[in-house]
């Protein structure tokens, strides 16, 4: 954006004349001050009294008659940044910085403005432009810390905060983001040493203490001692008065996050004693065969999906788009737009629509749009979207089955990661489809053969199994390597696939 324009010098002297007369402070300064600097201690003082619009005019006054005046440029740009003006406020301060580079104040308010405007790379170059004239500017490493965290750059993250404390910027609430950030990197021992500092510092937070307690059962599970001495430990931390939140919440959150990055051994262990408390419970029982990886398991158990998915459905889209960085849905809907094209309306099947993700991308492209799902819960969330024709709660296949002839298109995003052998599904989709139908779906890549169950309970694909179960109904239209999402501290890689049935 471009500076804003400057009034007239003489406009400016005429209209200063009234001030003097109805502003007693600013006769003052005036007495004592060249005009341009009379007009920039009035506005400063305006600025701290909050009274930001007056502050702005004044500082264009200013301007006006000091043109080349870097600070009064650099005080202006902070006045528009206040104001909500974030383009406005940079062109302004990136003149003040062409007048005089050398203002590291500036450059990080500079950062800041183009942070607002979401440009991180602009921002983050300003402020390491601060960090080369001043190494311990806490604020600079802190925002510089906050974009790398926004890019899911968490290792990134933790060096700036880290830098952040080290310059003095520490507080609570920095070490709780540290806490965060190092638990979410699988760094647990210095994940509970950063809550602990939070805590210190805020006593009262119960959620600092919570995650001081979570962070030190999983330090204690890592380091081999017993899960038994380790949840005496958890629940022996609770004061008087203070409720133990649910202790398979607990437990469960640890076996996904230890088996999650690699802990194989340990998250067994934790696994072993959650069979023993709760033996009836399937889905851990599911979960642990997934940990040795099974091979006589070729789908997920159907209760396990729903007690899975009903448990978070209510955050499942702020979890997993907004902290996972999952976007499946939009690169397999533009894949299908690409490679199928502009203008074709379908009868659309978006299979295991969960709380709806694809829909608002299908619906353009769909004269009827059903969604089916296992999980009610999801299909709740997915209601409340509008975008669906019909929602059906049923298995996929059953459904396929008795839905003969009745898509021209089936979307599965992040579906086949709860199926194994894919022939059945195949088949079932085939059967769905009418003639020259597309079936377009995502993968987790397998680099070995066929198929493999994960720790995580989710199945990984090769793609020369896909294709071969695919190629008895189906020709391949298009496949494409991608990520998925967030899966410890990498993006998951994984495939997308168009298929056509055969005539």
């Amino acid at each position: 954006m471009k500076r804003p324009e400057l009034p007239e010098a003489s406009v400016v002297v005429e209209t200063m004349k009234g001030w003097a007369v109805t502003q007693p402070e600013f006769a003052e300064l005036l007495k004592g001050l060249p005009p341009d600097r009379a007009l920039a201690r009035w506005a400063l003082a305006l600025l701290k009294a909050n009274q930001i619009p007056n502050a702005i005019v004044l500082l264009r006054s200013a301007l006006a008659l000091a043109p080349q005046d870097p600070v009064l440029w650099a005080n202006y740009g902070i006045a528009l940044n206040q104001s909500n003006l974030p383009g406005e406020a940079a062109a302004c301060l990136e003149y003040s910085l062409k007048l005089s580079p050398k203002q590291p104040d500036t450059w990080l308010m500079l950062g800041l403005a183009r942070k607002k405007l979401g440009d991180l790379a602009g921002a983050e170059n300003a402020c390491r432009t601060t960090l080369k004239e001043e190494p311990n500017s806490s604020v600079a490493w802190q925002v510089i810390g906050m974009i790398k965290e926004e890019q899911k750059d968490f290792a990134g993250a933790v060096e700036c905060l880290e830098g952040c404390r080290r310059s003095g910027g520490a507080n609570a609430a920095l070490l709780a983001n540290l806490g965060k950030l190092y638990y979410q990197l699988g760094r647990i021992a210095e994940s509970s040493e950063a809550y602990s500092a939070a805590s210190a510092l805020e006593p009262a937070n119960g959620h600092y203490r919570q995650m001081v307690r979570k962070a030190n059962f999983l330090r204690d599970a890592l380091h081999g001692e017993a899960v038994e001495t380790a949840i005496a430990h958890y629940q022996n931390s609770f004061p008087a008065g203070e409720v133990c939140p649910d202790l398979k919440e607990m437990l469960g959150s640890a076996f996904s996050i230890l088996s999650g990055f690699g802990h194989i051994e340990a998250a067994g262990r934790v696994g072993r004693k959650m069979v023993e408390l709760w033996p009836s419970n399937r889905s851990v029982q599911y979960l642990m065969r997934a940990l040795v990886a099974d091979p006589t398991i070729d789908r997920s158990p159907p209760d396990y999906v729903v007690e899975h998915f009903d448990a978070f459905a209510a955050k499942f889209d702020e979890q997993l788009v907004g902290a996972l960085g999952y976007d499946i849905p939009e690169k397999l809907c533009t894949a299908v737009r690409r490679n199928t094209g502009e203008g074709r309306l379908y009868d659309t099947l978006d299979a295991g629509c969960g709380t709806g993700l694809c829909g608002p991308l299908l619906r353009p492209m769909s004269r009827a749009l059903t969604g089916v799902d296992l999980s009610p819960k999801m299909l709740e969330q997915a209601g409340k979207k509008g975008t669906y024709d019909t929602l059906v709660c049923e298995e996929l296949t059953a459904f396929l089955g008795r839905s003969a002839g009745q898509f021209d298109l089936i979307v599965a995003a992040d579906l086949m990661i709860y199926f194994g052998d894919l022939t059945p599904l195949f088949a079932a989709a085939a059967l769905a489809l009418r003639r020259k139908g597309l079936f377009a779906f995502s993968t987790e890549l397998w680099a070995g053969d066929g198929y493999r169950l994960q720790p995580s309970g989710r199945f990984a694909q090769a793609p020369d199994y896909v294709r071969s179960v695919a190629d008895r109904a189906f020709v391949e239209v298009y496949s494409g390597e991608t990520t998925i999402r967030l899966e410890a501290t990498s993006r998951l890689p994984g495939n997308i696939y168009i298929f056509r049935r055969r005539e």
